[in-house]
């Protein structure tokens, strides 16, 4: 019985830190995109165009990163 409940723990632990390290990925990718966007609004000013653009480019870049790590996380899994 405490076999099964360590392993159990083990694949509760492993599902946990892989939607945080998405949440974490998608958060950085968004906040980095959107940093770069505000500097750049500041010199340029084009009234949040560069915001707007910077932000789905964020957004972008997080699916496209997340994607690739659950493409290995399967991978992983399977071997």
């Amino acid at each position: 019985m405490l076999k099964k409940n360590k392993k159990l723990n083990s694949v509760l632990v492993k599902y946990i830190s892989l939607i945080t390290q998405l949440g974490l990925t998608m958060i950085s990718s968004i906040l980095i995109c959107l940093l770069g966007a505000v500097y750049l609004e500041r010199k340029i000013q084009t009234d949040g165009l560069i915001i707007l653009i910077g932000v789905l480019i964020g957004v972008a870049a997080g699916i496209f990163l997340s994607y690739k790590l659950l493409k290995k996380m399967l991978e992983n899994d399977r071997i």
